[in-house]
C-alpha cells in the first residue's frame, strides 16, 4: 500500500464528508458566540460570580498545558463523532449549536468576568499562561458563565464514551481528560466554579434532549440540504 492509498484509507476510516460542514458550522459558531459577543459588551457592566470556594483554589500555572492540549482533544473527539452514523452525528450537532446559543444569551444578558492573579514566575508555564491571558482579555477577561472550554470538554468525553467502534480505554481516557481540562479552567483562575458547573449541566440537558425522539431532525434536513449542494452526490 503507498503512502496515498494509507492516508486515504485512514480518512475514510475515521471521518466522512458529511461531517465537514457542521464541524466548520460549530467552529464559527463559536467564534462569533464568543470573540463577537465580547466584542459587543466589552463596555458593558460585568458581573463577578467569585465565591469563597474559588478564591480558595490554589493557583497552579502548571496546568497550562491540559488547558491547551484541549483544543487537541475536542478535534479528534468531534471527528470520531460520525462513526455512531448520520443520526447520531446529527444529534451531536444540535446539542453542541444549542449549548452554544444559550452560551450566547447568557453572555450579552449577564456579562462575566473575575479578577486574574498576578503572573510572577518566569518558567514556561507561567510565560505561556500570560499569553493565554494577553489573548483572552487582558485585566478584564469576559464570557466566563457557562464556561465554552468545560462544556466542549464535557460533550467530547460523552461523544467518546458513546462511540461503540473505540477501544475499552478510550472512554476512561476521555474521562480524565475532560476532568484534567475543567481542573484547569479553576486553577488557571479561567473559570470558576459556577462557570464549569453550568457548562457541564447545559451539556447533559440538551444531550437527553436531542439524543431521543426526533428533535434533532431540523438540524439534519438543514446540512444535509447543504451536504447535497456541496459535495454534489449522495452522501452516506
Amino acid at each position: 500500500m503507498d503512502k496515498k492509498t494509507g492516508r486515504q484509507t485512514f480518512i475514510s476510516k475515521w471521518t466522512t464528508r458529511y461531517e465537514v460542514i457542521p464541524l466548520i458550522t460549530i467552529f464559527i459558531v463559536n467564534l462569533i458566540v464568543f470573540s463577537g459577543t465580547g466584542v459587543l459588551t466589552a463596555s458593558w457592566h460585568h458581573y463577578d460570580l467569585t465565591t469563597a470556594f474559588d478564591r480558595a483554589v490554589p493557583f497552579w500555572p502548571v496546568f497550562i498545558w491540559p488547558y491547551l492540549l484541549a483544543y487537541f482533544f475536542w478535534a479528534a473527539c468531534y471527528i470520531l463523532a460520525a462513526q455512531n452514523g448520520k443520526d447520531w452525528f446529527y444529534r451531536m450537532v444540535a446539542t453542541d449549536l444549542m449549548v452554544h446559543l444559550v452560551c450566547m444569551f447568557f453572555f450579552l444578558v449577564m456579562p462575566t468576568t473575575n479578577v486574574r492573579p498576578e503572573i510572577t514566575g518566569n518558567s514556561i508555564s507561567e510565560k505561556a499562561l500570560g499569553l493565554i491571558y494577553w489573548i483572552d482579555g487582558g485585566d478584564l477577561p469576559g464570557n466566563l458563565f457557562p464556561s465554552i472550554h468545560c462544556y466542549v470538554s464535557w460533550l467530547s468525553y460523552r461523544i467518546v464514551r458513546e462511540v461503540k467502534t473505540l477501544p475499552r480505554w478510550a472512554s476512561p481516557a476521555a474521562f480524565v481528560c475532560a476532568v484534567m481540562i475543567i481542573v484547569s479552567t479553576q486553577v488557571l483562575k479561567q473559570h470558576y466554579i459556577a462557570d464549569a458547573v453550568a457548562g457541564v449541566l447545559l451539556v447533559e440537558i440538551f444531550w437527553r434532549v436531542f439524543m431521543k425522539g426526533s428533535r434533532h431532525m431540523p438540524f439534519y434536513r438543514f446540512f444535509e440540504k447543504i451536504n447535497q449542494k456541496v459535495w454534489k452526490d449522495k452522501l452516506d
